[in-house]
This record gives structure tokens, C-alpha cells and sequence, in this order.
């Protein structure tokens, strides 16, 4: 949980914001009481509600989050403040280092589990292409559950040693001002996830200028669309079945392998267009969607609670 207050000399900070899970709202003391959050699926638990309903607004970075908190019972006025990324650290201009063997590399960075999908991800590239193809999906997980055990998740998915080469980059963390040449190593990123409470990676790629592929579902259709990145549609949406206690009851997106699939391939033999959509994304990002256009804007209704 973070804090952020708003101090003119009384006892109490005059404004008070906690940007964390809804169910730590009531840490704050502050007169004027804002909470900060967000959820990977389309409601929100009833002890996240019902502290909302006890400050005197509530933020979410997104439309999606908005209406799933509107839906599941909040009656305090709801605004969104979206998260940002630091151009100083994404931008297209930042060298990354070629793959050696002259592959087309996709990238995927994600922590294992139900909500990010990976078997989707790791069937598709592996049916769509052959071991032939000067092609290769590097996926970067993280996996901090001992009782998840990765290796023999991917061996169950039997995927085909003649199918699309993937390589794995397993519980390594980059330093941040590593990202952006981490980034621009590859030549698409690719999100095939159930949902996103956000995803700072994807927003992160796309300010690399990388070509993205990305479920049309979720708080990243904030910011993603057909101009700058390649929507993955979903069939429907099903339960939201994990270990995670919050998703239970909502709903998130189940996301369409054969388009996935028709994705990688277009993006991979259209090369031109997936460049002009990468470069559209950077201009976007870094127009729309800086750290200095969200902080201007908290900024801003910061003033107009102390006023």
C-alpha cells in the first residue's frame, strides 16, 4: 500500500490517497479520503465496495475498471487517473541486441499463472510455426509459487520439437534502465492474457515502438487499438478461475487461439505494416500516455479536493 497526502499544517493531512487493494482503504486518516485501485476481472469484491463507498471518491486508471466497480455496488464518484511510462527509459530510440541467428523474435513477459494464459500462448506459436521458420518466441516468466512447477507445466503441453521454436528466460529480474534495450531486442511483444488490471509491460513495449499483440479486453484497451497494435479477440468471457481469492464470482476474457494464431502469422510476414503500427504506439505513448501527464492530473484534482 503507498500513500500519498496532501498536508496544510492541521493534524490530519487535508487530502489523503492509498494506492493499493480496496480492502486497505480504511488506513486512511486523512479529511479528505481517496482510494487508488484496480482488479484484473469485471467486478470488484464486496469488502473492496464497501470501503470504497466509505471515501469520498475512488481512482481507477480505466473505463473498464470504472464501470466494474459502478456495477458491483460503488456509490462515491469514481474518476480515472491512468498510469503512465517514463519516455526516458521506453523510446524506439534505445539499442537492443539482434538475435544472433537472424530470427524474427516475439517477446512475452509475464508471471505464470491462469490470468496470464501461457498455455494459450505457447500452443499457438508452437502449431502456427515449424522449427524451420527463422522465427522464435522468447517468453520471460516469473514464477514465485513453490507449489507451481513450470518445467513440467510446459512438459505437459507436449508441445511438437517440429513446431515453432520458444525460449524460456525463467525467474530473472532486469534492472529498469535494462527494459527498454530488453525490449527492443525483439520485433513484437505479445500479451494474450484473460485480463489486466493495466499492464505496464505492454505499455512499456509500445513505447519501444514494438509491434503488439494484445487481448481486446480489459484496462489496456485504455490505451491499445487497431491504429498502433493488433486487438486479440476474445470468443467470450468465463469464470475467472484461480488461486487469486479476489477473482472469485467475476468474469475475464477467453481469448481466440486461431486468431492468435492468424496474428503472429501477419504480424510475422507483414513486416512493414507491424513496423508502422510500433512506431504509431511510441508517438502515442509519448504524446499521450507519459508519467508527466499523470502526475499533471492527479495534480490537478489534488488541488480541487484541498479547494
Amino acid at each position: 500500500m503507498n500513500v500519498i497526502a496532501s498536508r496544510n499544517g492541521a493534524s490530519l493531512p487535508s487530502v489523503g490517497v492509498v494506492y493499493g487493494q480496496g480492502d486497505v482503504f480504511r488506513r486512511n486518516r486523512a479529511r479528505r479520503k481517496v482510494g487508488f485501485t484496480m482488479l484484473e476481472v469485471d467486478g470488484f469484491p464486496s469488502e473492496w465496495v464497501r470501503q470504497a463507498n466509505r471515501m469520498d471518491e475512488v481512482w481507477v486508471p480505466s473505463e473498464f475498471n470504472r464501470q466494474g466497480f459502478v456495477d458491483s455496488g460503488v456509490k462515491r464518484p469514481i474518476r480515472r487517473i491512468p498510469l503512465g511510462v517514463d519516455p526516458n527509459y521506453f523510446h524506439p530510440g534505445i539499442r537492443g541486441v539482434p538475435n544472433p541467428n537472424g530470427e524474427f523474435v516475439f517477446l512475452s513477459n509475464f508471471e505464470w499463472g491462469e490470468r496470464k494464459e501461457p498455455w494459450l500462448l505457447l500452443r499457438a506459436f508452437n502449431d502456427e510455426f515449424t522449427a524451420r521458420d527463422p522465427v522464435r518466441l522468447v517468453c520471460k516468466i516469473i514464477n514465485k509459487d513453490p507449489e507451481v512447477h513450470v518445467r513440467r507445466e510446459i512438459a505437459n503441453l507436449r508441445l511438437k520439437e517440429s513446431g515453432g521454436k520458444i525460449s524460456f528466460v525463467y525467474n530473472r529480474e532486469f534492472p529498469y534502465y535494462q527494459l527498454g534495450a530488453f525490449y527492443r531486442s525483439a520485433d513484437c511483444f505479445i500479451s494474450a492474457g484473460r485480463g489486466e488490471g493495466w499492464d505496464m509491460p505492454l505499455m512499456e513495449a509500445m513505447a519501444c515502438g514494438l509491434p503488439s499483440i494484445a487481448t481486446d479486453w480489459g484496462a489496456h484497451t485504455e490505451f491499445v487499438h487497431q491504429g498502433i497494435a493488433y486487438p486479440l479477440r476474445i470468443r467470450k468471457t468465463i469464470p475467472a478461475v484461480a488461486k487469486c481469492p479476489y477473482y472469485e464470482g467475476f468474469r475475464w476474457a477467453d481469448p481466440d487461439p486461431e486468431h492468435l494464431r492468424a496474428l503472429l502469422r501477419e504480424v510475422y510476414e507483414n513486416r512493414d505494416e507491424a513496423r508502422r503500427r510500433g512506431a504509431a504506439a511510441a508517438r502515442e505513448m509519448a504524446e499521450r500516455w507519459t508519467w508527466d501527464h499523470v502526475a499533471g492530473k492527479i495534480l490537478a484534482r489534488l488541488e480541487e479536493l484541498e479547494a
